[in-house]
């Protein structure tokens, strides 16, 4: 005969209670939950709004004074040709401040979060593949669609491919030329720099440096302040940076660093290699090397560069 299934024991009401206080406690914790995405996204909403609303009233105020302006004109003729001046400018400037105020406000800790992730994962692929720490934007004139690209070579000793070669992730060929090729972060803010600048841009290293440097700190606001220091005769341009946005400068390819060497690269049309340091009277300092033309763009020659002078000494068995 089959033995009869075992029953289950009866649940006590202790086990029942805490089960209902579990339900309870989760029911709880979800709708404080749901409180707090409301709380969030009213927020959000709620800091859009002041900064419209800044935006707005000042576009008001220009108005206000374009049209006192004007009024003036016509009270005081003798100085009707200032105020005319004026009254235009303001009315001017509150139509773009009214029209040009953005609808999206993106907080700094976010873009930078943004940033640092991106960082992460390029840093995590040098690693895996065992890459070295040469940083190279390589510019790519016959490429009209990018500025510049960034390659991390495979090898201590190596040679910068051609910019056909850099259209791949992976560079594969010639055992020197061998690495990785990025689009680097500061190829869209040079193409945005190249957009706004009034006349053309420098071809030597101290016009480079002060224009771009003039476009970290006015048009991108993403230094408070730079210092060049251009030394000629080692061909590397020193750039002191205080208080960049995103973070630390010593991260792959950051947006201020790379925005220098894409420049530099394409107004001297030659590969750069840039190098980050520590500095007790700023928050860091960029420097960018470059070659001569004549010189091949390897790192095999005899004379070091300001990078491999820096760099740790390998050590030998």
């Amino acid at each position: 005969m089959s033995q009869p299934a075992p029953s289950k024991p009866d649940m006590t009401a202790d086990d029942t209670d805490q089960q209902a206080d579990v339900v309870r406690d989760r029911q709880t914790l979800e709708a404080e939950l749901e409180v707090l995405r409301e709380e969030n996204r009213r927020l959000r909403e709620s800091y859009a709004r002041a900064r419209r609303a800044t935006f707005r009233r000042t576009a008001v105020g220009f108005f206000a004074v374009g049209g006192l302006s004007l009024v003036a004109a016509f009270v005081f003729p003798a100085l009707q040709t200032i105020f005319i001046a004026f009254g235009g400018t303001g009315v001017f400037a509150g139509i773009v401040t009214f029209y040009l105020t953005p609808e999206r406000f993106v907080s700094a800790s976010v873009s930078d979060t943004v940033f640092n992730t991106l960082a992460d994962v390029e840093q995590h692929l040098v690693s895996e593949l065992e890459l070295q720490t040469e940083r190279i934007y390589v510019p790519t004139a016959s490429h009209p669609e990018t500025a510049a690209r960034l390659f991390v070579p495979q090898h201590v000793e190596y040679a910068v491919p051609d910019p056909e070669q850099l259209e791949e992730l992976f560079v594969t060929g010639v055992e020197a030329e061998q690495g990785i090729s990025l689009p680097p972060t500061g190829d869209r803010l040079y193409t945005e720099f190249e957009q706004a600048m009034s006349g053309t841009f420098g071809t030597g290293p101290d016009a480079i440096a002060t224009q771009l440097t003039a476009a970290l700190s006015e048009q991108f606001e993403l230094v408070d302040d730079t210092t060049i220091e251009i030394d000629s005769e080692n061909q590397t341009a020193s750039i002191a940076i205080d208080n960049p946005a995103f973070g630390d400068i010593h991260q792959l390819d950051h947006p201020v660093v790379s925005l220098l060497a894409v420049g530099f690269a394409t107004g001297l049309d030659r590969p750069v290699t840039v190098d980050t340091r520590d500095d007790d009277r700023f928050s860091g300092v960029v420097t960018v090397s470059w070659d001569t033309p004549e010189q091949p763009s390897t790192q095999s020659s005899d004379a070091a560069t300001p990078e491999q002078e820096m760099a740790p000494t390998p050590e030998t068995d």
